[in-house]
C-alpha cells in the first residue's frame, strides 16, 4: 500500500470533508453492495458443513448459532490506492465532476481506534485466513459445555475475526478497484438492566443519518493539520471537473490545508 490512499467524491461532499475536517465510518449493513457482507459469510458456512461431524456437531451448530444472531459492530470509510480510476470517477464522483481527495495513510495509523487494510480479492488468500480464524474453534474439545462462559468468550473472539476479514474481502470481479478501507470496531453493548446501550472504544457518539427511507448509522472520525504527520497531501480533479485550481487552493488553505497539491485527471473521459 502507498503513503496516499484516496477518497473519491462528489463536490458537496469534498466541500463538508475539508471544511468539517470530518469522514464518516458507516456500517457494513450499508454498502453499497449488499452482497458484500455475505460474500465471507457464505464461505464461513459452506466451511462449517464441511467440517462437521457427528462427534463435533453440536459445537459447530451452537457457533453457528452465535454468529448468525450477532451482527457484526464494523465501521468502514472507502478509498482507493489509484488516483485517477475512470470506474471510481464514476461511480463515487458525480461521473467525473467531483474530486479524489488524497489521504495519507501514514496519517491514520497514528489513530489505535481505526485500522488501515488493502481489501482481499484473492479467494485462495481468504481460504486461509478463514482457516486460521476458525482452528481455535476446531481444536475445542467436542465435549465443552457450550453454554459456560469460555466457549462464549471464544466464539465471540472468532465473530469479532471474521468480521474483520468481512469487512477487507470482496470478489475479485472488484480488483480493478485497488480498495483501501479504514475499518472501526467500535464495542456496543446492550444494558438490559439500565435500559441504554454503552459504548467502549468508539470513535464519536454513534450518528444516524437518513437515506431513501432507512436510517443510516455512523462514526465520525475527526482529522486536522496540527499534527506533525498531514492527513492530505494531495486533491485530484476529476476528468469533468470544472474548479479553477487559484480558487481550490484558496478555499482549502481558508480550512487549514495550505500544503496540499491540486492535480487534474489524465482521464479523456467525457
Amino acid at each position: 500500500m502507498g503513503n496516499i490512499i484516496y477518497h473519491y467524491c462528489n463536490v458537496e461532499s469534498f466541500k463538508a470533508i475539508i471544511e468539517n475536517k470530518t469522514l464518516w465510518l458507516s456500517s457494513v449493513y450499508n454498502l453499497n453492495d449488499y452482497k458484500e457482507i455475505h460474500w465471507i459469510k457464505d464461505k464461513i458456512f459452506k466451511k462449517i458443513k464441511t467440517s462437521s461431524t457427528k462427534d463435533n456437531f453440536l459445537k459447530y451448530k451452537c457457533f453457528e448459532e452465535l454468529y448468525s444472531k450477532q451482527l457484526p459492530n464494523v465501521y468502514i470509510a472507502s478509498f482507493s490506492e489509484g488516483s485517477d480510476l475512470l470506474s471510481q470517477w464514476r461511480a463515487y464522483a458525480n461521473d467525473g465532476y467531483g474530486v479524489a481527495i488524497g489521504f495519507n495513510s501514514d496519517y491514520f495509523k497514528e489513530n489505535n481506534m481505526v485500522q488501515t487494510s488493502s481489501v482481499l480479492y484473492d479467494e485462495e488468500s481468504q481460504e486461509k485466513q478463514i482457516d486460521l480464524i476458525l482452528k481455535p474453534l476446531e481444536q475445542l474439545d467436542n465435549e465443552i459445555d457450550t453454554q459456560s462462559i469460555q466457549f462464549n468468550e471464544i466464539c465471540k473472539a472468532i465473530i469479532t475475526d471474521i468480521n474483520n476479514l468481512s469487512a477487507k474481502s470482496k470478489n475479485e470481479l472488484f480488483k480493478e478497484e485497488q480498495e483501501v478501507r479504514l475499518i472501526h470496531n467500535p464495542k456496543i453493548t446492550d444494558d438490559k438492566k439500565n435500559k441504554r446501550f454503552i459504548f467502549e472504544d468508539n470513535l464519536s457518539q454513534m450518528m444516524f443519518r437518513s437515506v431513501c427511507g432507512n436510517l443510516i448509522p455512523y462514526f465520525e472520525l475527526k482529522f486536522d493539520e496540527e499534527k506533525q504527520t498531514p492527513a492530505i497531501l494531495e486533491i485530484i480533479k476529476g476528468p469533468k471537473n470544472k474548479f479553477i485550481e487559484e480558487e481550490v487552493k484558496i478555499f482549502l488553505s481558508n480550512n487549514g490545508f495550505y500544503c496540499v497539491d491540486i492535480k487534474s485527471s489524465k482521464s479523456s473521459y467525457r
